[in-house]
């Protein structure tokens, strides 16, 4: 256990010593101010399309605009754009290894195969936990100070509203399922960076495999309603759950075993790949 945690902390350091790593944290400091801010100065138009939605229902004075209605859609983005900060890590961990040749060197010293994969997992694990709070604190933390705190409105068949106590609460459930959804994408790039000892090929296959199975998952095509059980996207939506009333934990609960399942397939045909891999160079 001893040894695992010291590759396990190495395997961080060597993360945080790659430029690539600070691509997302650099993006999501710099991006996510910015939207607050042309928020604030210009306004939001969700505001108007819901209101449209609603008919003449209700009559609205003020405005319900704030830092964590803004927060809430931002994190539409991490349906597809989000993971990919995630992969530039996941993808290049193991293949970055092979392609440096320094897993000979590595396995000479008393450390198992098995060390060496759940070591580098755990990093990645950690890297993506830290990324996903952090524009979960950049959102929230900016929003409130550009754009401003208040009351959440959420416009999901009807209206529910969120004291701010509430809304930080259900956000930091969100982005707790935002973990586990992203973990999914990182140990899928992390079994193909296993596999090879290219960082780019990863990158494109996670990618790819993401997007059609996203495809998959939305297009309303009655004979894709066999196989849409067994895409992992079709779970993704799992960190928009907490914002409803009443919380549907069996919902959450249901979901999250899914993914943490293949969370738990990715890894261990990592392990079976690379237990098995011809360490040559």
């Amino acid at each position: 256990m001893v040894l695992l945690l010291k590759a396990w902390f190495y395997e961080v350091v060597k993360i945080f010593n790659r430029w690539r790593t600070y691509i997302g944290f650099v993006t999501i400091t710099i991006l996510v101010p910015i939207i607050m801010y042309l928020t604030h100065r210009f306004g939001f138009d969700v505001q108007d399309q819901a209101l449209r939605s609603l008919g003449d229902s209700v009559v609205l004075v003020g405005t319900l605009v704030n830092g964590f209605l803004v927060s809430y859609y931002l994190m539409n983005v991490m349906w597809v754009h989000f993971p990919f900060f995630i992969v530039l890590v996941s993808g290049d961990i193991m293949a970055g290894e092979g392609a440096a040749g320094t897993f000979r060197i590595l396995l000479t010293r008393p450390i198992s195969r098995f060390q060496v994969v759940t070591a580098k997992f755990l990093a990645t694990f950690f890297y993506t936990f830290l990324i996903v709070f952090f524009l979960g604190v950049i959102s929230i933390g900016s929003g409130m100070l550009i754009v401003g705190g208040g009351d959440l409105l959420v416009f999901d068949k009807g209206i529910l509203i969120l004291s701010q106590n509430e809304t930080l609460l259900r956000f930091l459930l969100a982005y707790c399922l935002a973990v586990v959804v992203q973990m999914v994408v990182a140990s899928l790039s992390f079994l193909f960076s296993s596999a090879t000892s290219n960082g780019i090929g990863p990158i494109i296959g996670t990618y790819a495999v993401l997007v059609v199975s996203y495809i998959l998952s939305v297009i309303q095509i009655d004979a894709l309603d066999v196989i849409r059980p067994y895409l992992f996207t079709t779970y993704f939506d799992v960190f928009f759950a907490p914002f409803a009333s009443p919380i549907p934990w069996g919902e959450i609960a249901r979901k999250s075993a899914v993914l943490v399942a293949y969370v738990v397939v990715f890894y261990s045909v990592s392990l079976w790949i690379f237990s098995r891999k011809d360490i040559t160079s």
